[in-house]
């Protein structure tokens, strides 16, 4: 056991060395970029581990958040490298406020090859969003898997919000989204939202495939939703912050 744990780095160096050797010699850089641009708790696990299920595509996380002294340059050209004959779209995960570093060319890339296609990711109910980011600060449990189900009860999820803190929160989220449609107004932009992908999937990915120029696969995952309890419930404070929204244009947040 001791063995194949000392040996577990070295042949996952090995198989990744020899993947990428074999894409240099046999491979092909022909396909599409893509990038799915979001933020927090809006499903972009759950629709990366879609994507990455069919056939010709490659879909990676967050590799701008951190950018660990690289630069978005050498970050982008490993990402865009030779690729197995069967991938026809590559592309990454990058929210509003990536990367967290000062180099930020990574948006100068996406905006200057106008054939990249950019697959926008959106929550509508931007309450329910930010408690599930309040949730997972709180459990540090950031995905739930059916076959390992965390199974927190009620209260050890229950969270206080504060009001002005929301507000903040809300219009900050609507700015980025309207500032990513108005950057990437030249071109053609996959709109998708949580609520549609959380409810049907295969038609969302369905139309995804399609807009990608790819062909339509039965794509399943394990993934599902972490916190499905009505918001009354997960929020102490929940009338008292309705109240608070009720002469504001978040109102409607609260009509569940």
């Amino acid at each position: 056991m001791k063995i194949k744990k000392t040996l577990s780095p070295y042949y996952h160096k090995l198989v990744k060395f020899s993947k990428i050797t074999k894409n240099k010699l046999f491979g092909h850089k022909k396909y599409k970029k893509f990038v799915v641009i979001s933020r927090s708790r809006t499903g972009s696990t759950l629709l990366m581990a879609l994507l990455n299920k069919h056939t010709n595509i490659i879909c990676e996380g967050e590799l701008f958040k951190n950018l660990d002294n690289k630069s978005c340059t050498e970050i982008w050209h490993t990402l865009y490298n030779s690729k197995n004959k069967k991938i026809k779209q590559v592309g990454f995960k990058l929210f509003y406020y990536h990367p967290f570093d000062e180099d930020k060319s990574v948006w100068d890339f996406i905006k200057k090859d106008t054939d990249i296609s950019i697959i926008h990711l959106t929550r509508k109910n931007l309450l329910k969003s930010y408690v599930s980011q309040k949730i997972g600060e709180k459990t540090k449990q950031w995905t739930e898997n059916v076959n390992r189900p965390h199974n927190f009860d009620v209260s050890s999820k229950q969270i206080v919000l504060d009001f002005k803190e929301c507000l903040e929160t809300f219009e900050t989220i609507s700015t980025f989204e309207t500032n990513a449609r108005q950057t990437f107004n030249d071109r053609e932009i996959i709109e998708v939202t949580y609520e549609d992908l959380s409810t049907d999937y295969s038609q969302v990915m369905s139309r995804v495939l399609k807009q990608l120029n790819l062909p339509n696969e039965e794509l399943v995952t394990v993934l599902k939703k972490q916190n499905p309890e009505p918001l009354k419930k997960l929020i102490l404070n929940y009338e008292e912050l309705k109240d608070s929204f009720n002469s504001t244009k978040w109102k409607y947040l609260f009509n569940e």
